[in-house]
């Protein structure tokens, strides 16, 4: 399988927004690396739309002081307008009120989709 210069350094730029945006508390950054029809499985919770993702997101934020995700490596395979990915990260979070931080070790999994034009 082949991999598009152009395309795969545009979805690589995506998940550099995405990360950015968790950092900055940025929604509407953050919105925006979204599909219209995206979806967000977060440890089996499903959620379904761009708008109750974003939602759901403001929420969450909404109970830390701050979240700084730093993502890694990655992985890329690209099929026409249609792609999937794999990132590694670490988040730290500290939940508004407490005394120590919260550090996540995980994976994404993702599927990219390009809507007019764009990753």
């Amino acid at each position: 399988m082949t991999r598009p210069a152009p395309d795969e350094l545009a979805i690589r730029s995506l998940v550099a927004r995405y990360a950015d945006a968790v950092n900055r508390y940025d929604e509407a950054l953050w919105g925006g690396t979204w599909a219209v029809n995206g979806v967000w499985d977060l440890a089996g919770m499903v959620v379904e739309g761009r708008k109750a993702v974003v939602d759901f997101w403001r929420n969450a934020m909404g109970s830390f002081e701050f979240a700084i995700q730093l993502v890694y490596q990655g992985t890329i395979e690209i099929e026409g307008d249609r792609a999937s990915g794999r990132w590694y990260l670490t988040e730290t979070l500290r939940p508004k009120g407490a005394d120590a931080d919260r550090i996540t070790i995980g994976c994404y999994v993702d599927e990219y989709v390009k809507e007019n034009g764009s990753w």
